[in-house]
C-alpha cells in the first residue's frame, strides 16, 4: 500500500484526502492520518466535492466522516449529508424495483440475474446508503431478449437503448444490452445485458456460465436470487476492471468491499482460470493491484511489477479519464491496448475495432429509421458517420 508521501507524489491534495478517508472504512489507516493531512495541507473543498461527485463517492465519504467523527468543511458536510439521505431512499427503491423485476420474469419462467447497483450495496457495504448507483443491471439469456423487451413494453416502459424488432437479431449478435425506463415506476434505467462487455472490448463469460451459481439472499427486507460471491465478483469485475478499466475510484472501493467481506468464499482458481481463458489477466491483475496500493486490501498474494504512474493516476483522475468508452476515442484505444495480455490480443482488439467501424449502432438505426433490408447501406455509410462524429465541432454553451 502506498504511504502518504508516495500518494502526494502522484496525486493532488484533494485526491490524497479521498484515499485516506476511504482507507478509514477498511481500517487500513488511522483517523489521525486524515486529520493530520487536512491540518498540514491546503484543501480546495469545492474541488474535493467535484472529485467525489465524479467518482460516485459523496455518500461513502459522508458515512466515513460520521463514523469516525471527523471535521471537514461545514458546507461540504451539509451537501454530503443531503446526498447520503437521498441515496438511502433511492437505493431502497431500486432494491424493491429489482426484486419486482426478478419476480415478474420468474413467473414467466425467465431467470434474470441482478448484479452491481443497490443490491451490491446491501450485500457488501456496511450501510446500503454508502454506494451510489444510477442504473439497475441484470444479466439475461440471449434467448429471452424478445420476451424481456415485450414485458417492458407491456408495462409502459420507454426505450433508451433498443432497436426496431426487425433489427433485433443483428443487434443482439453484435451489441450487449437493451435499456428501458419508466420514471413513474423507478427513477433509474433498467439495463438488460446478454453480454457483460462489448464485443470490440473482448470476450467474457455469458449468462449460461453464471446462471447455475444463483443463491437466495435476504436483501433490504426482501429475498432475491443473486450470484454467489465468486461469480458476483466476476460479474462486477466485467464492468469495473474489463469494460471500464478502473477509471473510477468507486470501482476500487466496490472490489475492496467484496474482498474484505468474502475473501474466504472467493474461489481464486475459478477467477484466475476465467481471466486466463477470456484474456483479461492483465486487466484483472492491474485492477486488484490498484485496490491493494490505494486501499490496502489484497486478494492475490503474489506481487506484480510496480504500477506505472499513468496506471496509478487513472482511478482518481478528475475529470474522469475516459468520458466515452468507444472505438473513436483515442484515450479508450490507448488504454485498451495498454491493458491487453499480449501482442496477439492487441492485434485481435485492433481487428475488432476495425470491424465495429462498419457496424451500425442503435443510434444509427434509430436516427435513420430505414427498413431492415437497408442494413447494407447503413454498414457502408457507418464509417463516414463515425468520422464526422470525431471531427465535428464541439457544442459550446453560451
Amino acid at each position: 500500500m502506498l504511504d502518504t508521501q508516495q500518494l502526494k507524489s502522484i496525486y493532488n491534495n484533494e485526491q490524497v484526502l479521498l484515499v485516506l478517508l476511504a482507507r478509514l472504512y477498511f481500517a487500513t489507516a488511522e483517523r489521525a492520518d486524515a486529520e493530520n493531512f487536512v491540518a498540514d495541507n491546503t484543501i480546495n473543498w469545492q474541488v474535493f466535492q467535484q472529485i467525489l461527485r465524479a467518482h460516485g463517492m459523496r455518500s461513502f465519504i459522508y458515512g466515513v466522516v460520521v463514523t469516525h467523527q471527523l471535521k471537514l468543511d461545514e458546507k461540504l458536510e451539509l451537501n454530503l449529508k443531503k446526498r447520503y439521505s437521498n441515496n438511502r431512499l433511492k437505493n431502497f427503491k431500486q432494491i424493491k424495483a429489482a426484486a419486482e423485476v426478478v419476480s415478474a420474469f420468474k413467473q414467466q419462467g425467465i431467470i434474470v440475474i441482478p448484479y452491481k447497483g443497490a443490491i451490491f450495496a446491501q450485500c457488501y457495504y456496511t450501510d446500503v446508503a454508502l454506494r451510489e448507483s444510477s442504473d439497475i443491471d441484470f444479466l439475461i439469456s440471449k434467448r429471452d431478449i424478445k420476451a424481456v423487451e415485450d414485458y417492458f413494453i407491456s408495462q409502459q416502459y420507454e426505450a433508451r437503448t433498443a432497436v426496431l424488432r426487425p433489427y433485433l437479431n443483428y443487434y443482439s449478435n453484435f451489441f450487449k444490452d437493451i435499456v428501458y425506463y419508466n420514471d413513474e415506476v423507478i427513477a433509474a434505467s433498467i439495463e438488460m445485458h446478454w453480454r457483460l462487455v462489448d464485443r470490440y472490448a473482448g470476450n467474457y463469460p455469458i449468462y449460461e456460465f453464471f446462471a447455475p451459481h444463483l443463491i437466495t439472499t435476504p436483501v433490504g427486507g426482501l429475498t432475491i436470487d443473486k450470484l454467489s460471491p465468486t461469480y458476483d465478483f466476476l460479474a462486477v469485475a466485467s464492468n469495473h476492471f474489463v469494460k471500464d478499466m478502473g477509471i473510477k475510484f468507486k470501482y476500487m472501493v466496490d472490489m475492496a468491499c467484496m474482498i474484505l467481506l468474502e475473501r474466504e468464499s472467493l474461489d481464486l482458481d475459478v477467477i484466475i482460470r476465467c481471466a486466463r481463458q477470456y484474456g483479461f489477466e492483465k486487466k484483472l491483475g492491474v485492477g486488484l493491484q490498484l485496490v491493494d496500493e490505494l486501499l490496502g486490501i489484497e486478494l492475490i498474494g503474489h506481487r506484480q511489477q510496480p504500477l506505472s504512474t499513468e496506471l496509478l493516476r487513472t482511478p482518481l483522475q478528475y475529470p474522469i479519464h475516459l468520458t466515452r468508452l468507444y472505438i473513436n476515442e483515442p484515450a479508450f484505444l490507448k488504454r485498451s491496448l495498454l491493458l491487453q495480455d499480449n501482442a496477439w490480443n492487441k492485434f485481435k482488439f485492433i481487428l475488432r475495432c476495425f470491424l465495429y467501424a462498419f457496424l451500425p449502432t442503435y443510434a444509427d438505426i434509430n436516427e435513420l429509421k430505414l427498413p431492415v433490408y437497408f442494413l447494407p447501406v447503413l454498414i457502408i455509410t457507418r464509417p463516414f458517420r463515425l468520422i464526422y462524429q470525431m471531427i465535428r465541432p464541439k457544442k459550446t454553451v453560451g
